[in-house]
């Protein structure tokens, strides 16, 4: 068990103008939280302008990019600011996220059960058991000296950059917990933008995966691997 880990928060943010002010708030109000370092990763819409009322509070750290740079290069960014021996990472696009969701994100690690804590966003319990897509989550909490070895590779991963974490966590035989965040509504593209741009982004999402795959297969062998010595008895 770890005694009185720092805690960061980073949140990573491009164009969450109707989201990401509550997300803040909720983060910078949770007692178990040191900072919260926010991203802004070159928005075009008023996300800076609702991020001004927070410039003042002690735990409050802003980085602004002109222009965007990707959500992986902005993560790296808020983990290379940050002080905190234990890094979340949360999304800015969600409702009703609140500082129990947070805690329960810390508690494995902090309790010594897990290097890596992930959570899903879940609404159901057919969502819970059958979502395929729930190791891709965007809420997670790591040990910051985990993940230092592969900060490079995170940077220019883009929307690879989860399945990066999740390969190089596998690959090294470490503990990973599902911790599943209820009642958190997690607004998908095709509520925030139009069908084409939502079906553009998603073939993106896909390409950034498969090439992050592709470029780092030693990872992908040593995972599975791992996976096999696992299975022996």
């Amino acid at each position: 068990m770890i005694d009185k880990p720092g805690v960061s928060i980073v949140i990573s943010v491009l164009n969450e103008e109707s989201t990401v002010g509550d997300v803040v708030k909720t983060s910078l109000q949770c007692q178990m939280v040191d900072e919260v370092i926010v991203v802004n990763d070159g928005s075009t819409d008023h996300t800076a302008k609702k991020l001004e009322p927070f410039l003042s509070h002690p735990k409050y750290s802003y980085i602004e990019f002109e222009q965007n740079k990707g959500k992986s290069y902005a993560m790296v960014a808020g983990v290379e600011a940050s002080e905190g021996e234990i890094i979340v990472f949360v999304d800015a696009d969600l409702l009703g996220f609140k500082k129990e969701h947070i805690e329960q994100l810390l508690k494995p690690l902090i309790k010594g059960e897990a290097d890596m804590v992930i959570g899903p966003p879940v609404e159901n319990k057919l969502d819970e058991k059958l979502n395929p897509l729930q190791m891709l989550s965007g809420e997670r909490a790591v040990f910051k000296q985990d993940i230092m070895p592969i900060l490079e590779k995170m940077r220019t991963a883009k929307y690879g950059v989860e399945t990066l974490i999740n390969l190089y966590y596998k690959s090294k035989g470490k503990k990973v917990k599902y911790e599943y965040l209820w009642d958190i509504y997690h607004l998908i593209k095709f509520r925030k933008e139009t069908l084409n741009s939502s079906l553009k982004n998603y073939v993106i999402e896909v390409k950034h995966i498969s090439c992050t795959l592709a470029a780092n297969y030693i990872l992908v062998f040593m995972a599975i691997r791992t996976a096999l010595q696992g299975l022996r008895f």
